[in-house]
């Protein structure tokens, strides 16, 4: 099912991972999007500027923003992951029909996305 949300995350960072955790890529810097097997972690629009508009949920009920800025495979041994901050455990959280959900990150600007659209199957 597709949820949304408006947030302003700490550190205008927010990651993705199975609910039982995962584990956080190195941070680099000016790094917009980085991934572990276990864990993506990606940029929102800066936090002392607005809200960005995060979308989850299956490609069916997706619709893709203009740029299309990750794709690949999430380990998902429970079948449900959430989107968490630095300093929120638990954003937003979909079911997932596998144990690696392949998923797709699209930003509304290359640098600074004021809306995050992601799909996973």
């Amino acid at each position: 099912m597709r949820q949304q949300i408006k947030i302003s995350p700490v550190n205008s960072l927010l990651f993705i991972e199975d609910v039982n955790g995962g584990t956080p890529p190195e941070p680099v810097w000016g790094a917009k999007i980085l991934s572990t097997p276990s864990c993506i972690s990606f940029a929102c629009f800066p936090e002392q500027d607005g809200p960005t508009e995060i979308t989850i949920g299956p490609s069916n009920e997706i619709e893709p923003g203009p740029l299309l800025v990750f794709e690949g495979d999430l380990e998902t041994p429970s079948r449900k992951l959430i989107i968490s901050g630095v300093e929120i455990e638990r954003v937003l959280s979909v079911d997932v029909a596998h144990q690696k959900a392949k998923v797709r990150i699209w930003y509304s600007h290359p640098k600074w996305p004021d809306k995050v659209t992601i799909s996973v199957d």
